[in-house]
């Protein structure tokens, strides 16, 4: 734990401690169901805030953590911390049914998908009510917290039980995960990893999470009905979640108390309690136009730039000593081929992106692909990484068909890309990042951070510019020693001593790694610093191919780029 986490657990136990004491049986049953509703909103924080994906079924999953728990009661004697885990493990189950067939749904989409599984719910199962209703067969708390302030108190342990662990799984390999395929599910796969089981685990955990909560609350009644359970109880708390930024512990607790006190202190001046979801409704809509995260993360935010600015090195600070070196030409290696592409054409309607493409890159060298705007570069790398299908002809990596296999187990195989538009999360580290493209085999962080001008590994990414974060995306291609990466204008935003310092490192890396690489670029004099050989596409076809300064002094080059024979 860092040291401001243990001062904030430290701040929290004996705000509770202190509540508990002093405040009496009303204001106990307030903020006890103040917390409970913060447990469920960080099931919100951890599918919407870390993973992206917009869920209206929360308190769904609550209702059943409670079926759960109700039903348990009534058919077995079992104390209510043996019930406990059931009320994870069950919704858990459910979350991951919902997810296998939401994968394809996105935003609105998979906001309607979850509305009508909570509707759904709420009509078959919810609606012949709860077990133990009709029997009056209460659940108790345990006996060391069945009074007000001792489940009060047990309530704020499970809060923050649960608070503690979401926060460590956000700073796992899981969460990055998570923060991945929120940001880009494109990079997501290239980087070799599933998004489906990505997004399965964001929903299972979010699930299980708010059962727990759901079991909190029928302990906290005793007896529950469905009406607490509603697809506009979802609703509300998705956009109080949205509001306070309930991906961060301190989120998720203004969520909840602020989702108690709010329509409380409505009634007391006389305004109807249903005026609360409209201001929360507000509030999570202008939360989102300000960006990512609600009130936490901008409080965050704030308190964060000023110590980013005292402690991070610049960007242009001077890492030539720790930097390989290597001759940009004359490279030894193979004379093997590493990837063969025979024959592609895309098309897309009657307009044909690539037009019968073929063409060879050796292995252990730099092999260049310009072309004009539109002439089909990036559109070739999307086919060969597995992002473009229904294409003719075939890609062989190493002599291995991978025409047929995903973009995940391209990059298995060793296939490597960056994007065009850059994709590296802002929510990470640049070590965080960087560890989540490591392999096996991969170059140790600590020294992959040596090759090129980037900052310390606990520098958020958020913090880096344009260009700073192109870098960071080609150093995580390559750190994993992949047999080619495919690199998508790696100098876009760089420009002066950043670019010459950039290109220096490229050379050498990729010479000392004997990684091959697929070089998009139109910068003309990084191609003649750089590669070895290169190939020209116009129009989708393929015009030249051979040594950089033969080519491009070929008319049909010129022609292409200019318009006119040379």
């Amino acid at each position: 734990m860092r040291r401001v986490d243990v001062t904030a657990a430290a701040a929290y136990c004996a705000a509770a401690l202190f509540v508990s004491q002093l405040a009496g049986p009303f204001w106990l049953f307030l903020l006890t169901s103040a917390v409970i509703t913060a447990v469920v909103a960080v099931s919100v924080g951890v599918i919407y805030d870390n993973a992206g994906l917009l869920s209206l079924c929360q308190m769904t999953f609550a209702g059943i953590g409670a079926w759960t728990v109700g039903w348990l009661n009534l058919k077995t004697s079992l104390p209510y911390l043996a019930l406990l885990p059931f009320a994870a493990a069950v919704p858990f189950a459910v979350g991951i049914a919902v997810g296998v067939p939401a994968l394809r749904l996105r935003g609105l989409n998979l906001a309607v998908f979850t509305l009508l599984f909570s509707a759904a719910v709420a009509r078959v199962v919810f609606a012949d009510g709860f077990p133990g209703l009709i029997e009056g067969n209460r659940v108790n708390p345990p006996g060391f917290a069945d009074s007000d302030a001792g489940f009060f108190l047990f309530c704020a342990g499970v809060l923050g039980v649960i608070g503690a662990a979401v926060t460590a799984l956000r700073r796992s390999r899981i969460g990055r995960w998570w923060f991945s395929v929120r940001h880009s599910e494109r990079a997501t796969a290239a980087m070799g990893r599933s998004v489906v089981v990505t997004k399965i685990s964001a929903f299972a955990v979010s699930a299980a999470i708010a059962g727990v909560g759901g079991a909190l609350l029928l302990a906290l009644n005793g007896i529950v009905s469905g009406a607490s359970f509603q697809p506009i109880e979802s609703m509300t708390i998705l956009t109080s979640a949205l509001m306070f930024g309930a991906g961060h512990f301190e989120g998720a607790l203004l969520t909840g108390l602020f989702g108690h006190l709010v329509p409380n202190f409505l009634s007391d001046i006389g305004l109807p309690r249903d005026i609360a979801p409209i201001l929360f409704a507000v509030g999570g809509v202008v939360a989102l136009s300000r960006g990512e995260g609600g009130l936490a993360a901008a409080v965050r935010a704030a308190v964060r730039r000023p110590l980013v600015r005292h402690e991070n090195p610049s960007m242009g600070t001077d890492t030539s000593a720790s930097r390989p070196s290597a001759p940009r030409h004359g490279r030894a290696g193979s004379d093997g081929t590493v990837l063969e592409i025979r024959q592609v054409s895309v098309s897309y309607g009657a307009v044909k992106a690539l037009d019968d493409v073929s063409l060879s890159v050796p292995e252990g060298g730099i092999f260049g692909l310009i072309g004009p705007n539109g002439a089909g570069k990036s559109t070739l790398v999307d086919a060969l990484s597995g992002f473009t299908t229904g294409h003719a002809g075939r890609f062989f990596l190493d002599g291995e068909d991978i025409t047929a296999l995903p973009p995940r187990q391209r990059a298995l195989r060793g296939l490597r890309r960056t994007f065009q538009q850059g994709h590296t999360p802002r929510d990470l580290t640049v070590g965080g990042y960087l560890d989540l493209c490591m392999t096996r085999q991969s170059t140790p962080v600590a020294e992959a951070l040596d090759w090129f001008p980037l900052p310390a590994a606990q520098t958020p990414i958020s913090t880096l510019d344009v260009g700073s974060r192109r870098i960071l995306e080609v150093c995580g291609a390559l750190m994993p020693q992949p047999r080619i990466a495919l690199l998508d204008e790696p100098t876009a935003g760089l420009a002066g001593p950043d670019r010459e310092a950039f290109v220096d490192c490229l050379a050498a890396v990729t010479a000392r790694l004997d990684v091959a690489v697929l070089l998009i670029e139109h910068d003309i004099d990084v191609i003649l610093e750089l590669c070895d050989s290169i190939a020209v596409l116009d129009f989708g076809k393929l015009i030249a191919t051979g040594s950089p300064r033969d080519v491009l002094d070929e008319p049909k080059v010129v022609a292409a780029y200019l318009g006119a024979e040379k």
